[in-house]
Parts: structure tokens; sequence; C-alpha cells
């Protein structure tokens, strides 16, 4: 029997698009990404650049809003790369990238 993708979450998706930019081995350097989907324990995004499975970054919400049911209620998260795959589509990014937080958050 196979197993889904879906089927091996702890936490569910909610597919959400906003623009975050990300730091990648503590440079200060920030680079543009979108935001595909969230949950309490990670999220998907689309960057540029691919980022090596294992690797911290750090995630700040370019629309950060205290008063946000969403995402943008955080003014960022500290995250892990689990996975990072190259897509093929037009007015796309380049890269899909799957982070887990190191700590869950609370949906509003």
């Amino acid at each position: 029997m196979e197993v889904s993708v879906n089927d091996k979450r702890v936490y569910k998706r909610y597919e959400y698009h906003a623009p975050i930019v990300y730091e990648y081995g503590n440079t200060n350097s920030y680079y543009d990404a979108i935001m595909c989907n969230h949950s309490m324990g990670g999220m998907c995004f689309e960057s540029n650049y691919a980022l090596p499975k294992g690797v911290e970054i750090h995630i700040k919400m370019k629309n950060f809003s205290p008063l946000s049911s969403g995402p943008e209620s955080r003014a960022g998260y500290h995250a892990e790369v689990r996975w990072c795959i190259e897509i093929e589509e037009e007015d796309s990014h380049n890269y899909k990238i799957g982070v887990n937080y190191f700590e869950p958050v609370l949906l509003s």
C-alpha cells in the first residue's frame, strides 16, 4: 500500500500565498520568496535559489501585522529545510522548499 505525503503530515496544511524573505546561514542577507502553504509545523515556499536539506533559515514576513489572523501575525520564523525540489513551471520561481519550524506555532 502506498502512503501519500499528506498522510505523513503531523499538521494540516493551509494554502496561503504571501511574500516572505529568508536569511540563510546568519549572513544578514535576505532573499525574496513566496509562501505557498503553511501549517503549525512548517511552510512551503518558492525561491529562485536551492537550499540544502538540514540548514537553518530565518524567515521574515514582508507584510507583518500583529493583528492579522494569518501567518503575518508573526514577524518571523526560525526553521530547518526539510526538502528542496526544482520546479519547471512558467511564471514561477525555480525551487519549492519545505521547512519545519523549530517550535510549532498556533494558527489563528
